[in-house]
């Protein structure tokens, strides 16, 4: 046997014996056994490319799962880790103490925030933030004298964890299934009527409604933008209503919609921002909630009333070191700015697809889109399939096909992602 042949035979004994390993010892997210039959096994990636333990190149056209914002391979967080862990990894962070880079990476995210968004709690996730977001808007209405206000009004097809109540608040039934009964207090409505969200607040009773959470784009949902007068008028709702207003940013935010926080399109300032995935982008865990000087002026107040919610790793120092290295990249690269630009080149490679008989719609802001299908067509998947296998791994959910690229993509990266898509439709849809 050659060489060459006899190198490729161990790749291939690998693969398999890690296929294997995989199938009988792991349990992945949203696990369903035949979609790991066999597993695209990755072992590295560099900007926005990965390459899996047989060698195969893919393009990663979802920044993993929204969140690798600044490319893969980026040695300039490893260093950070590196140079954190061999001097403080992990410490306390409960009260009575602290460490510097939590607590820097908390005033450049104060900075960083719009208007008096200006003190941070950390979590290490998404999920986690969006209870403790629901957790701390209970706790500020019940130090205000009002504890009757703790309903958390969400809107279909949004998406914001799988814990309890951050399941709950998911609008997508799917995530529903085989966990009930849901926790009480929680209810949704359609998700772009502004006038929806008031009439649910009115029928459940201002008094008790604690606050409204939103995506300012749909991710998992679908991509989907608001009409450009919808969140003025939920700010306006919410104010009318004393209801606090809880902008996900999970996915939206550090740049990926072509602004800081996606919720700036519109002029709008949230009483608290929920983060997580690109503040790192994706090197380390780490979450958050950014929320308002009035409700910190209503916790400081009650002086005796604990904030009785924790978790270990909260502002976990590596995981903060890395967060601030990131965000230093990506503001000396511009990838924000960059979002917008390659965001309009991505929709303007997509367009011909609009003309297709079985297109229903096209859209998407910054490096967030989507092409949606016919419904019942059964297109989003089969072309799923179809463009992994020319070597884009991206997402679909029922009939919308998606790509949400990292932010430090190159052109040509870009094009070649996008001709790929438009192949893989073509080749299954015709």
């Amino acid at each position: 046997m050659t060489e060459p042949n006899r190198r490729a035979g161990a790749v291939a004994e690998r693969s398999g014996e890690l296929a294997a390993l995989d199938r009988a010892h792991q349990v992945h997210p949203q696990h369903l056994d035949t979609d790991q039959g066999q597993p695209v096994i990755l072992a590295r990636g560099q900007g926005a490319v990965l390459w899996d333990v047989d060698g195969r190149r893919y393009l990663d056209g979802m920044s993993c799962l929204w969140n690798v914002n600044v490319g893969h391979g980026r040695r300039e967080l490893a260093e950070a880790a590196a140079e954190q862990i061999g001097t403080l990894a992990f410490a306390n962070n409960y009260i009575g103490f602290s460490n510097e880079p939590a607590t820097r990476l908390a005033a450049r995210l104060a900075e960083l925030a719009p208007g008096d968004l200006n003190h941070v709690f950390f979590t290490t996730g998404g999920g986690e933030s969006n209870e403790s977001a629901f957790k701390l808007a209970r706790f500020y209405w019940s130090l205000r004298g009002r504890p009757e206000k703790i309903k958390i009004v969400s809107r279909l097809g949004g998406y914001h964890g799988v814990g309890m109540g951050a399941m709950a608040a998911t609008g997508l039934p799917a995530y529903w299934t085989h966990f009930g009964p849901l926790p009480s207090g929680f209810c949704q409505v359609p998700p772009m009527s502004a006038e929806a969200l008031e009439a649910k607040i009115v029928a459940e009773g201002p008094d008790t409604v604690a606050a409204f959470i939103a995506e300012p784009v749909q991710g998992v949902a679908g991509v989907l933008p608001p009409p450009p007068d919808y969140f003025p008028a939920v700010r306006a709702i919410c104010d009318r209503y004393d209801v606090l207003l809880i902008a996900d940013e999970v996915i939206t935010g550090f740049g990926r919609t072509g602004r800081y926080w996606g919720i700036e399109h519109w002029n709008v300032v949230p009483d608290i921002i929920a983060f997580a995935k690109g503040v790192t982008s994706g090197y380390l865990p780490l979450g958050g909630i950014i929320f308002s000087d009035g409700i910190r002026a209503t916790m400081h107040a009650a002086a005796q009333d604990r904030f009785m919610h924790a978790y270990t790793s909260s502002g976990h120092a590596t995981c903060c070191a890395v967060g601030l290295r990131n965000l230093e990249i990506i503001d000396q690269e511009g990838l924000v700015a960059r979002a917008a630009v390659s965001g309009r080149r991505v929709d303007e490679a997509l367009a011909p697809l609009a003309s297709k008989p079985y297109v229903v719609d096209r859209r998407g802001l910054g490096l967030m889109a989507a092409v949606e299908f016919r419904a019942g067509s059964g297109i989003a998947g089969r072309a799923l399939a179809e463009a992994r296998r020319r070597g884009l791994i991206t997402r679909s959910r029922e009939e919308h096909l998606m790509l949400a690229p990292p932010l430090s993509s190159s052109d040509a990266e870009l094009d070649e992602m996008t001709d790929i898509f438009n192949a893989a439709v073509v080749a299954v849809a015709g």
